[in-house]
């Protein structure tokens, strides 16, 4: 339900601000990432990431580049009247290259990133994803403040490429918090 999720993000705001007196206002330090979403399906996905630091990074000009493998953790839950599970725990790994523009205290960014994930069930509600094994490709924009706080939208797509019928993947909808140290 909502006000799990809403006590999950809490728990990682929590976790956020006790890190912030470690907190510097490099580019390259690893971030902690919490997201919650929905998929306008009656499904539902609050979740906590970690990014290291970049395997790479360049400039160009005032634009930054970096590629950052990130983990991450979420539940995902179906409020609908269909049959099936109403939750699963997913956990993944992605590959995740940002862009940002100039060095302000405010500044936008732009992400894209490829992975793969295991989800605990096969099934959730109506959806039925027929293996636990998931690619997964996210979009993302959004605004970074000083340097060590970010907030912006993510589009995240999980399915199993056809590996095995039927396929339903699950589109979301995201807000993400992320804070850098």
């Amino acid at each position: 339900s909502l006000s799990r999720h809403l006590a999950a993000l809490a728990a990682g705001a929590v976790l956020g601000l006790a890190l912030t007196p470690l907190a510097h206002a490099e580019d390259d330090g690893p971030e902690i990432i919490l997201r919650y979403g929905e998929s306008g399906q009656n499904y539902e996905r609050s979740g906590i990431g970690f990014r290291f630091s970049p395997v790479w990074s360049d400039d160009w000009g005032n634009w930054k580049a970096t590629l950052r493998p990130e983990l991450e953790l979420s539940q995902m839950h179906y409020s609908g009247s269909k049959s099936g599970p109403n939750d699963l725990t997913q956990g993944g790994a992605i590959a995740v290259f940002r862009v940002h523009y100039g060095n302000a205290g405010i500044r936008p960014y732009f992400e894209a990133g490829l992975g793969a994930g295991l989800f605990s069930q096969s099934k959730l509600g109506a959806k039925e994803f027929s293996t636990h094994f998931q690619f997964s490709e996210h979009i993302g924009a959004g605004l970074e403040f000083a340097k060590r706080w970010y907030a912006g939208y993510q589009f995240s797509h999980y399915s199993n490429a056809d590996i095995e019928l039927p396929n339903d993947g699950i589109d979301l909808h995201q807000i993400t918090v992320g804070l850098r140290f």
